[in-house]
């Protein structure tokens, strides 16, 4: 029993409660109120703190938390020219054993930071044993959400080589009967459970460039298998692609349409330049969509990007959310991103008319209830509602700079920071109390990262990548 905490529920039967009282049972919300009745059940005195609901991170790499700094976007030149040579030279050097401890912590850093599910967009194990330890750190670290494996990773090289991009290239992007072993040997070893708070999703290689009918024939394996996510990084390409190609119209979401490839599972990540047409049919193929809104900031130095497309895809219909992206380059704390979701409004003329009739309670959306439904999760978790999972974040508000008047929303939106956190519950269990991790020895693992951060740059510096 969570007693006396004013509660953020989210939840528009209840919206805010001053002193309210919440059960949980069985990892689940049994009974929401004032004064109820705690029977055996261990009591937690709130009194002056803001239980609110866990949040949801809708599209996360949490294998590139192994690199954090290396590079930043407030570099956004350095960012945009070394990216694709530090991710691949890393994916390339990193072992099983590595990837099981990013994961690892990378799924605890989301907790630690009230975020209690993610859909991690697993894009950096190019291997049966990478993918595979990968899965298990993150089903360890005890988050909610998605792995979404990325099928046609395969790398033909390591520390030492020499080898073209375009070669490298290739081999990102081309499915192989490889991948299709790792995705059988993950539903059986690691995602067995289908009632498992944490399944597995599956990103397909990248449609923009490729025929209709190699995407239909790949996209329909994904399904066969039984997966209930299709996840997909989509951009608008710079020109457009030849007929019969993904891309030939806008940003391929018509000539997926049309090839009747859309639908409740699948879920954009990004789709800055996605018109109003495209979002109507996202919407009405029951699609979702996430914006990794300051990750997204830089877009606005490039002629083929806008700004983030959560405010546009929100008025349409769409279940829309947003996430961090990198954890190489933006900080973990997730109401910073929250507060980025309404800033970002504002960079474009269509968002500075939607922004007008936002409020603080609109904002936190993205993160909580409309977030959840954004990851198919909105039946399950995203709001204080009885019987959804007992996912809740509990605030401290004795800080001197957390606002003390105001609406819980107003409150938490503007002016709650990672700091705050006194509490994070997980499915009902406690994952931290007072402020610390339960069971997480930072410094250890900290020193363990820096270890392989060492290794992994002496090793990439060795890897050369020709034109």
């Amino acid at each position: 029993m969570i007693r006396n905490a004013d509660l953020l529920t989210m939840d528009p039967q209840h919206k805010e409660m001053a002193g309210g009282d919440v059960l949980i049972d069985k990892g689940r919300i049994a009974a929401i109120g004032r004064n109820l009745s705690a029977g055996d059940a261990e009591v937690i005195d709130a009194s002056g703190k803001i239980l609110m609901p866990g949040m949801i991170d809708g599209h996360r790499h949490l294998w590139q938390c192994v690199d954090a700094g290396r590079l930043v976007k407030m570099d956004p030149t350095g960012y945009s020219r070394a990216y694709l040579g530090w991710q691949r030279r890393t994916m390339a050097c990193m072992t099983a054993e590595d990837n099981y401890l990013v994961e690892l912590i990378g799924g605890l850093q989301a907790i630690d930071s009230g975020v209690t599910t993610v859909l991690d967009y697993a894009h950096g194990q190019p291997s049966e044993e990478t993918a595979l330890a990968a899965a298990r750190g993150i089903r360890d670290s005890g988050v909610n959400g998605w792995f979404a494996f990325q099928l046609g990773r395969t790398l033909a090289f390591g520390p030492g080589s020499t080898i073209s991009m375009a070669r490298v290239q290739a081999d990102l992007t081309t499915t192989t009967e490889q991948n299709w072993r790792t995705v059988e040997r993950l539903r059986s070893e690691v995602f067995s459970d289908s009632s498992a708070p944490l399944q597995l999703g599956l990103a397909p290689s990248d449609a923009i460039g490729r025929p209709v009918a190699e995407v239909k024939k790949e996209w329909a394996r994904v399904r066969d298998s039984g997966v209930g996510l299709l996840a997909a990084h989509v951009h608008k390409p710079a020109s457009p692609k030849a007929p019969g190609v993904i891309g030939h119209r806008g940003s391929g979401i018509q000539d997926l349409y049309d090839a009747g490839l859309l639908g409740p599972d699948y879920h954009i990540a990004h789709g800055n330049r996605l018109t109003a047409e495209e979002l109507g049919l996202l919407r009405d193929t029951g699609g979702m969509l996430c914006a990794t809104v300051v990750g997204e900031f830089p877009y606005m130095l490039s002629p083929h990007m806008m700004a983030s497309s959560h405010g546009r895809a929100r008025q349409a219909g769409v279940a829309t959310g947003i996430g961090i992206d990198g954890a190489l380059v933006v900080q973990q704390d997730f109401f910073e991103h929250v507060r980025g979701a309404f800033l970002s409004l504002f960079l474009e003329p269509e968002g500075r008319e939607i922004v007008r009739q936002y409020r603080s309670q609109d904002a936190l959306e993205f993160a909580t209830s409309l977030g959840a439904r954004a990851v198919r999760a909105g039946d399950v978790t995203g709001s204080i509602s009885v019987g959804k999972r007992a996912d809740l974040v509990l605030l401290a508000t004795d800080r001197i700079g957390f606002a003390m008047q105001g609406s819980l929303a107003d409150r938490v939106a503007n002016f709650a920071s990672l700091a705050d956190i006194d509490s994070v519950w997980v499915a009902g269990r406690a994952r931290k109390r007072n402020g610390k991790m339960l069971g997480v020895d930072w410094v250890k693992m900290k020193t363990q990262l820096a270890a392989v951060q060492r290794r992994i740059h002496a090793q990439a510096q060795t890897i050369t990548f020709t034109a």
